[in-house]
């Protein structure tokens, strides 16, 4: 009989915990990247399944976006194509992972329980079960998943000991895939508004440096249309002792007409300097910019006859928001956004961001020495 004292085996003989080992992976990859191939693999070690997709939330929880892909050999050249495809998590006919996602579990179907569009997708990819799984904290099932793990199957059914195995290697990943993802959230923020920013800074350079009244006015109508959710544009210009309404902008045809008619109301009814002349005359005289969430909750309310009578040109306003072009002592009008149909949400923060517009709209015109000729 060989005797040994506790904990004295030989190097040699020692054999590590595969969890111990994958945790130091896990530790070391940190980066979402970098943690996805590791879960991939691990999936793949497992042999359990013939294909796979992680699919994480976007950043509004809007989507379920594919991260990593790994298709059946011979599907593999499509893996590129299907990275980074989107599933919506609203809607009325919700996929097997939307499905999995907001049911917080398991969803499964094969060729005999699944419906006729999961059942197609099922001979399309030559498979005879699939299965989502919520990528869930188990410590809080409460909270809302990270998102999904498609498993594939070519042949035979998913057992139960597939799922025991996978959901223990998202217990072991679930922890560092959330904090790898908040980071590529803030990484993306921080992009996107580096991106804007530098747009931004093109933009009124190519403002400044336009000579044609004309043009300015299309160039900061499609600027302001590519950023908000407006239909709708109104330029009115300080001339004498009147706002005058110089040029009406539609983000879309279809409202061509209805601005055209708003235009010409009130290009024959300029508003005076008065600011019981209505809207525009009261955000021109105050500098003060007035945002209407939805016009229609206000329609009945006392106003004056040239608002009540420029906004049933319109048929149907919804959203509306004056802003004053221009510092408070160099003012030269106003800029009169509008939706149609929908109303449009604007924060204070936007609102900035158009009153910032609007000064560098204003600058660019005050270039021109004859900006308000027509």
């Amino acid at each position: 009989m060989t005797e040994r004292l506790f904990g004295k085996l030989p190097t040699s003989m020692l054999v590590a915990d595969p969890d111990i080992v994958l945790q130091q992976g896990i530790d070391a990859a940190r980066e979402l990247d970098g943690l996805l191939e590791l879960f991939g693999a691990e999936i793949e070690k497992t042999g359990l399944v013939d294909g796979y997709m992680i699919n994480l939330r976007d950043a509004h929880a809007e989507y379920l976006v594919s991260q990593k892909v790994h298709l059946t050999p011979e599907f593999h050249n499509l893996e590129n194509t299907y990275h980074h495809y989107k599933v919506a998590l609203s809607g009325d006919a919700l996929n097997l992972n939307a499905r999995a996602y907001h049911n917080r579990g398991i969803v499964q179907c094969n060729l005999d329980s699944g419906n006729d569009a999961e059942k197609n997708v099922l001979h399309l990819w030559k498979l005879e079960e699939i299965a989502a799984i919520a990528i869930l904290d188990d410590g809080d099932f409460a909270r809302a998943p990270l998102g999904t793990l498609l498993l594939l199957k070519q042949s035979g059914e998913i057992d139960e000991h597939v799922f025991v195995a996978m959901e223990h290697l998202i217990s072991l990943f679930h922890a560092p895939l959330q904090r790898a993802l908040q980071e590529s959230f803030l990484q993306e923020h921080e992009e996107s508004n580096t991106l804007e920013q530098s747009r931004f800074l093109q933009f009124v350079v190519e403002l400044n440096n336009l000579t044609s009244t004309e043009t300015i006015f299309q160039m900061f109508a499609t600027e302001v249309f590519r950023q908000f959710a407006f239909d709708g544009l109104g330029f009115f210009l300080l001339q004498g002792e009147r706002l005058m309404c110089k040029r009406v902008e539609t983000a879309d045809p279809h409202y061509h007409d209805i601005g055209e008619a708003w235009s010409a109301f009130l290009r024959n009814n300029p508003y005076v300097l008065d600011a019981t002349d209505g809207g525009i005359s009261h955000t021109y005289l105050k500098h003060q910019t007035l945002y209407f969430p939805d016009v229609q909750t206000i329609m009945d309310l006392p106003m004056s006859k040239k608002d009540r009578q420029s906004l049933t040109i319109l048929e149907s306003p919804r959203s509306l928001l004056l802003v004053p072009i221009g510092e408070r002592q160099h003012a030269i009008g106003v800029l009169a956004f509008f939706s149609l149909q929908q109303p449009v949400a604007i924060s204070e923060e936007e609102q900035e961001t158009v009153t910032r517009l609007a000064a560098h709209f204003g600058k660019a015109l005050g270039n021109i020495d004859d900006y308000l000729l027509d």
